[in-house]
């Protein structure tokens, strides 16, 4: 069985948990920062690395590297689309959108420059999402979706929450917290 391991509270541990309940693939976490950690995180993870993927003996860290490593390895609903336009198009989502929200301003060294970065973020995903699409990902979260999820979470937690003039980003963070995923693998 795969073992997701890291620190409980990291939104990129979380992103690889999502991707892999969205894949609906069997998986163990392995948090190594409580107060009784498993000893197999010790084994298999003595840089505590967070998160890194146990593979049968294969180790991996990046989220994104390891959400395509179970995109790809891994059977379960596609987290990218089929065709090559539209799987460049969650790329570039990837690239774009999902990189200007990965903050959290408790977290970050310049909380202001954090805040900034957030609101330009979230303007960003406004626009994307006046295509009409329910997801980034189209008519179901893909792994751009997923890859944000989590850092939406953390900011509306940390007092940056989605502001009442973008509606379209409002309406798609609902969706999301209702998804079951979302609530499952949350720290």
């Amino acid at each position: 069985m795969l073992e997701i391991h890291g620190k409980r509270e990291c939104p990129f541990a979380w992103r690889v948990r999502l991707a892999a309940r969205e894949k609906d693939v069997p998986f163990e976490w392995v948090p190594f920062d409580g107060p009784s950690p498993d000893p197999r995180a010790a084994h298999r993870n003595p840089d505590q690395r967070s998160p890194l993927l146990w593979d049968a003996g294969f180790s991996l860290t990046e989220s994104m590297v390891i959400a395509e490593y179970l995109e790809e390895s891994q059977g379960g609903r596609a987290l990218m689309p089929s065709g090559p336009q539209e799987r460049a198009r969650a790329r570039l989502l990837l690239a774009t959108v999902v990189r200007s929200l990965e903050t959290v301003p408790s977290y970050a060294p310049d909380e202001a420059a954090a805040r900034k970065q957030i609101r330009e973020g979230l303007a960003e995903l406004e626009g994307t999402l006046s295509d009409g699409r329910i997801w980034l990902g189209g008519e179901m979260p893909m792994l751009p979706d997923l890859m944000l999820w989590p850092f939406l979470s953390l900011q509306e937690q940390d007092g940056s929450p989605i502001p009442p003039e973008l509606p379209r980003a409002q309406r798609y963070w609902q969706r999301v917290k209702e998804q079951r995923s979302l609530t499952s693998t949350r720290p």
